[in-house]
């Protein structure tokens, strides 16, 4: 995990309070003019597109996010932990309290990401951390994001296809087909497996003895 941070915290924090308290609008594009339009001019001010991107507040062009919107009502504060959570996952999934730990704990976890990075940068990394989640309530989250996966298949006693075949003499007998399907991203798959039942099952159960 790569994570963002900004070399002027105070700039980060000034700039996400008056989003927050609407003192600014909400911008077509949050560039590098727009920045420095609204007096964020020094080349240390920069970094704030960076980490808006990072937490999902814009977009790869600077288009604000839904997010983006969110943060200016009265949701502010467990939308900014939504972010952070799904953004630091790895910090909440080492401590259940990221912020009751020390700065050394936390810039450790930034450097088990990027080994190469310097004492003053993880320090920056930590204080960008840090100055986001003054603006979050994560007692309005209660669990942390975890990673997608494809649900795992599990036996079943419930038929997944019943078949009637008449018989003479009057007796009608179900027969209960119960299968697993493999676990598979493809959905084509899936397709071809319900596309073969319906050819070879269903179709021949339909023809007259």
């Amino acid at each position: 995990m790569s994570y963002s941070y900004t070399t002027k915290i105070s700039s980060l924090k000034e700039f996400l309070e008056k989003i927050k308290s609407k003192d600014l609008g909400i911008p077509d594009k949050v560039t590098l003019d727009y920045l420095i339009s609204i007096g964020y001019k020094s080349t240390n001010d920069r970094p704030i597109i960076r980490v808006l991107k990072s937490i999902g507040f814009i977009d790869d062009t600077g288009v604000p996010t839904q997010d983006f919107k969110d943060f200016r009502t009265e949701k502010s504060e467990q939308v900014m932990a939504n972010a952070i959570r799904k953004i630091y996952a790895e910090l909440f999934s080492t401590y259940s309290n990221p912020l009751a730990r020390s700065n050394q704990d936390l810039e450790n976890i930034f450097a088990s990401s990027e080994p190469s990075l310097k004492k003053d940068t993880l320090a920056l990394y930590t204080a960008t951390f840090k100055t986001l989640c003054e603006f979050a309530d994560f007692a309005t989250v209660t669990t942390a994001p975890t990673p997608t996966s494809m649900p795992t298949t599990t036996p079943t006693t419930q038929p997944l296809v019943q078949i009637p075949v008449s018989k003479e003499g009057g007796v009608n007998i179900t027969v209960n087909i119960t299968f697993e399907l493999p676990i598979t991203k493809e959905a084509d798959i899936y397709d071809k497996i319900f596309e073969s039942l319906k050819k070879h099952l269903l179709t021949s159960s339909s023809k007259p003895d």
